[in-house]
């Protein structure tokens, strides 16, 4: 069973190298941020790309860029000190719809200052406090930041949801979503209902860097330091969250691949590894001009709102098991949850 997910995943990824290849054909295609789960080294610097994609790790890997540029109309980027204070938000509710098992996700948010290092970043640096004070951590210039699989180069601010514990310390729910109830969701103590204000960032990543917690859960491969390895893993094929039960314990089947609970970004909604963009785990955060009607399968827009909701259906891979909705800022659904999920408005 682990072959098929991982040959799931793969193969995911090879689809996705091939339709960026094909959409950048006249002007050649090169190995890099996309395809490096086959051809090179999978551990990224979050940069500058278009779409907020990666760049090339240390050892000089070319890049094709991140979720790429296909919509159309205006999709340039404006200076985000130039932002009103709505758009430099983003609205984020979390919602569990399955009946028998817990969700423990990993939720990381990556936002890159804008800066000669990375010119598309969505973060003001007069900005940085707001997000400091949400629980951002500053990683300043010319440093870089392991996280799992990734590597964070600075100047950048990094969230990592309750740092991917279960549970918090008085035994609340911390990083995870108590069952549903009857027909009805439950939503996240935190990314309730009415959703949480977040400090824009140019990723949302769910990967489980396989520290606290997430250890005894963790699948896949994390190497010791993502900024120095030369690992070939692929990213559509990382941990990302899970089914568990009240003890933290993988939930029904451990198998992986039917029954399982584990799931991997491939199986994630948007992301550029779902999308077949780029063999990209993440979300990423469309141009400053873009709105709902040209975002791409795997953006997210400005002073808008993510609605997500987990699922489970372990009879249709490769169903997508995490699902969202997303609008822009004026309201306008740039994306609904995928129709397989049975969800109603």
């Amino acid at each position: 069973m682990l072959f098929d997910r991982q040959k799931r995943a793969t193969g995911l990824a090879v689809f996705a190298l091939f339709t960026v290849c094909a959409m950048a054909s006249m002007s050649g295609c090169t190995g890099g941020a996309g395809d490096a789960g086959l051809l090179g080294s999978p551990f990224f610097v979050f940069s500058e790309n278009a779409g907020g994609g990666l760049a090339a790790p240390p050892t000089g890997t070319t890049t094709m860029g991140g979720g790429g540029s296909f919509g159309g109309d205006d999709r340039t980027n404006l200076d985000p000190c130039d932002e009103s204070q709505a758009r430099k938000f983003v609205r984020i509710s979390m919602r569990n719809l399955v009946p028998d098992d817990n969700i423990h996700y990993f939720l990381a948010l990556i936002a890159l200052v804008n800066s000669a290092t990375h010119p598309d970043g969505a973060v003001c640096p007069d900005d940085i406090p707001i997000y400091t004070a949400f629980g951002y951590r500053e990683i300043v210039e010319g440093a870089t930041a392991s996280f799992g699989n990734y590597c964070i180069r600075g100047p950048a601010l990094l969230y990592f949801h309750e740092n991917g514990e279960f549970r918090a310390g008085d035994g609340s729910l911390a990083s995870g979503i108590e069952p549903s109830r009857g027909t009805g969701a439950t939503f996240d103590q935190f990314f309730g209902s009415a959703g949480a204000l977040v400090p824009v960032p140019n990723q949302i990543l769910f990967h489980n860097p396989g520290t606290g917690s997430g250890f005894q859960l963790k699948v896949a491969a994390t190497p010791a330091d993502a900024c120095t390895t030369s690992a070939v893993l692929s990213n559509c094929g990382q941990d990302a969250f899970y089914y568990v039960d009240d003890n933290d314990l993988p939930g029904g089947s451990t198998a992986l691949g039917v029954g399982s609970s584990r799931r991997v970004p491939a199986e994630i909604q948007g992301t550029g590894c779902e999308c077949g963009l780029a063999a990209d785990g993440f979300h990423v955060l469309a141009p400053s001009n873009a709105t709902a009607s040209n975002a791409n399968c795997n953006e997210f827009l400005r002073g808008g709102t993510i609605n997500y909701a987990f699922v489970r259906d372990d009879l249709t891979p490769p169903f997508p098991q995490l699902v969202w909705q997303v609008t822009d800022g004026s309201a306008s659904i740039a994306h609904e949850f995928d129709s397989r999920a049975g969800i109603q408005p």
